[in-house]
């Protein structure tokens, strides 16, 4: 039991206490603190999120009447169906594949390695990771329940809004720690939360840069809390929702993707801004009421990218700064022991899904350097299947009824968020879990499109003036 454990069981009797709303709110806060474990068993960090998840499961799942809800998300072709389904496949898999495949491929097997942190290649067999990266994936679906149930009220819905947004602020609070503490040689006051017994890159500079970790265990982690955050803050503001908020949230949180010096980070924020920029040309083509800041972004954001590459290059300075930077960042990283590491891993997993006939080796045996390879290898096609209509699912399934302007809004921020997850775990993804935050924000995308109206039920009618008043 670990000091920061004590506070998150006492905080999970609260919830207890309080009800699922202030639950959810509380977990989604807890998935901040990605370094700190709350509990470590056999070696085995339990991070307070997961700790949390149990309070909170208990907190909704025991209500009267919610099992119902429960199993009507759970019945086909909804989302939850497929998700069961694919984890069934998976931790099938985990205790069958591995030991009626063993040695048929070598593969980068999780709890396996060659020094602090880089795992060897070793013949496929059963692993430790069998079982915590089942539990693990188990926990993904509960975190996708209780998300789903409590969003789907309006109590609810605004709930995990403002506290995903509490997120996006403590996300830059503790980015301004990391860098305080680092630069004043006061790193060490935050071991209370820095205990888990992963590997904490938190003393790196590249280039005169401090590698920002903020609450997480390095700069890649954190890059990718920062993108989801600032991405969803991003459509917040082209919403009209919170303007003044969600765009300080939403530049602070960018700005820092780029100050982390994290190489996937480089590469996501780009896509990601031109995919918002898409979709906000479909909403001008498409018609109707838009709010002043879809039509800022539309105008200045080439205007801004013209001028800014304008100084680059006409500043010499500036610029062999930045291709200084690129070069050890982007363009050399193909080059390096880290990217040959993780191009093997790639090339190991892509093998053993041919090796196991498709099949896969189960949840947790094979470790790889992008998600969609991670699925192959661990998962199969089967699998891979389940898992990709889930995904697909959450990310475009329509509302069953006409809904107002604000849950539309959020339904668009925390659908981009999840896309944002999917990019940086393709770039660098080394498990099929996503992370709670990914099966955080698909639980409200699913609820966002049932979501319950009660005595508010919302019409065509109610639609229209709610999308002219904030033109108003």
């Amino acid at each position: 039991m670990e000091p920061i454990g004590v506070f998150f069981i006492l905080l999970g009797i609260m919830v207890l206490r309080r009800g699922p709303v202030f639950g959810v709110s509380m977990l989604i806060l807890s998935m901040i603190f990605g370094s700190s474990a709350a509990l470590i068993l056999a070696g085995t960090t339990i991070q307070p999120a997961h700790l949390l998840l149990g309070f909170t499961a208990a907190s909704v799942l025991t209500r009267p009447g919610i099992w119902s809800v429960v199993t009507a998300r759970l019945t086909f072709p909804r989302e939850g169906f497929w998700f069961v389904a694919t984890a069934a496949v998976g931790i099938v898999g985990a205790f069958i594949l591995p030991r009626f495949f063993a040695g048929a491929a070598y593969v980068a097997a999780i709890g396996a390695t060659d020094g602090p942190s880089a795992p060897i290649l070793v013949p496929l067999s059963p692993t430790t990771g069998n079982l915590t990266q089942s539990v693990y994936f188990i926990g993904d679906i509960v975190c996708f329940l209780v998300c789903y149930i409590v969003a789907r009220t309006r109590e609810g819905l605004e709930a995990v809004t403002k506290a995903a947004l509490a997120y996006c602020a403590l996300n830059i609070f503790f980015a301004v720690v990391d860098l305080a503490t680092f630069w004043t040689g006061t790193a060490f006051l935050l071991d209370f939360m820095r205990n888990a017994t992963y590997t904490i890159h938190d003393d790196t500079v590249v280039n005169g840069l401090k590698r920002i970790n903020g609450s997480f265990t390095e700069a890649a982690a954190f890059a990718s809390s920062s993108m989801w955050a600032g991405s969803f803050a991003f459509r917040l503001w082209l919403g009209n929702i919170r303007p003044q908020l969600t765009f300080w949230l939403a530049m602070i949180n960018m700005l820092l993707v780029i100050f982390c010096t994290s190489t996937s980070g480089y590469v996501a924020l780009p896509v990601v801004l031109a995919i918002i920029y898409a979709e906000s040309l479909l909403r001008l083509v498409r018609g109707g009421p838009l709010p002043r800041s879809v039509y800022a972004y539309l105008a200045f954001a080439p205007l801004l990218l013209a001028v800014i590459t304008a100084a680059v290059l006409l500043t010499p300075s500036l610029a062999e700064t930045i291709y200084g930077m690129m070069q050890d960042f982007v363009l050399n990283k193909g080059t390096s022991q880290s990217a040959a590491e993780r191009g093997m891993w790639n090339q190991t997993a892509l093998e053993t899904f041919f090796a196991t006939y498709g099949l896969g080796a189960g949840i947790g045996t094979v470790r790889a350097s992008s998600f969609p390879l991670a699925v192959l290898a661990n998962l199969g096609a089967i699998g891979a299947l389940t898992y990709g209509i889930f995904i697909l699912m959450v990310l475009f399934k329509p509302a069953i009824r006409p809904l107002d302007w604000a849950t539309i809004q959020v339904r668009a921020a925390v659908r981009i968020g999840c896309l944002v997850g999917l990019i940086m775990a393709t770039i660098s993804g080394t498990l099929i879990d996503l992370g709670l935050p990914f099966y955080m924000l698909a639980g409200i995308a699913c609820a966002t499109c049932d979501l319950e109206t009660g005595a508010r039920k919302q019409t065509a009618e109610t639609v229209r003036p709610a999308r002219a008043e904030v033109m108003g």
